[in-house]
């Protein structure tokens, strides 16, 4: 299969299955392409229609022209957002402390972890599964593991009510695709439990962070952000942040034939 074409397939036992399909298919996107024929190219070569954990995926520069995306039943999801050193929001009163995160607070961190893939999963962007509590004690446990801050709790009254986490330059390798400037950082997560929603917590997390990153010389900070939730765009770009990349999905990856049912067939007789 030509290399602008991929597909993978997820352990549903990962981390990874929560932050996306178990079988994902990629299309390449490159400068001066012809997504069309692409696309149509790509159509064929698809397997497995109407299955629901499945996603066609193709990421794009934000400003790059999508239609031929619109026209096949794709749909934008998420969004990869990047700020730059200095680029922030004026600190608003927020009745909450920020404090660095410690092993104590493991129990608390995958609870506000929990509720930011709760709400989220409503919008296409993640999957809670069966294991997705364990997986994040586990992931977050290496966040709480590095020899460098990088978790930090908002505390009100001695309670976390939100956490959030970035992977610094030497853990943030993995995004090198689409960072514009080095060195680079990720925010990994931002949660703030329901009921603190709009008290500043996030905010001060957030402020907290830039202020970390800014004095470490960090040039630039991506993050993931979920385009359909309400909260997020607002949010994320007062802080600062632009969108550098699209993420446009279509799931399933395969649409079923119209007048085609995707179950199958009942036995004879019944």
């Amino acid at each position: 299969m030509d290399e602008i074409f991929s597909s993978t397939e997820t352990d549903p036992d990962s981390i990874a299955a929560t932050w996306g399909p178990l079988r994902a298919h990629r299309l390449l996107w490159r400068p001066g392409c012809d997504l069309a024929a692409e696309l149509d190219t790509w159509e064929g070569l698809l397997t497995g229609a109407g299955d629901p954990d499945s996603a066609a995926l193709v990421t794009l520069p934000s400003e790059e022209n999508a239609l031929p995306l619109v026209h096949r039943g794709f749909a934008p999801l998420t969004v990869i957002a990047e700020r730059r050193a200095g680029t922030s929001a004026p600190r608003r009163p927020a009745r909450v402390d920020v404090r660095p995160a410690t092993h104590d607070d493991l129990d608390a961190a995958v609870e506000l972890n929990l509720h930011t893939v709760r709400y989220d999963a409503a919008f296409g962007m993640v999957t809670e599964r069966p294991n997705t509590a364990d997986r994040l004690r586990a992931a977050l446990t290496e966040v709480l593991d590095r020899d460098h801050e990088a978790m930090w709790l908002a505390v009100d009254g001695g309670t976390p009510v939100g956490m959030l986490y970035v992977d610094m330059p030497q853990d943030a390798g993995w995004m090198e695709r689409f960072a514009s400037a080095r060195p680079f950082a990720y925010l990994g997560h931002l949660g703030v439990r329901p009921d603190a929603r709009g008290t500043g917590a996030g905010s001060a997390l957030t402020a907290h962070a830039h202020n970390v990153l800014d004095r470490a010389g960090v040039a630039a900070t991506l993050l993931h952000h979920a385009l359909p939730n309400p909260r997020s765009t607002p949010f994320w770009y007062s802080h600062g942040y632009r969108p550098r990349w699209t993420v446009w999905v279509r799931r399933p990856a395969l649409r079923s034939p119209i007048g085609v049912s995707a179950l199958p067939e009942r036995p004879n007789g019944t």
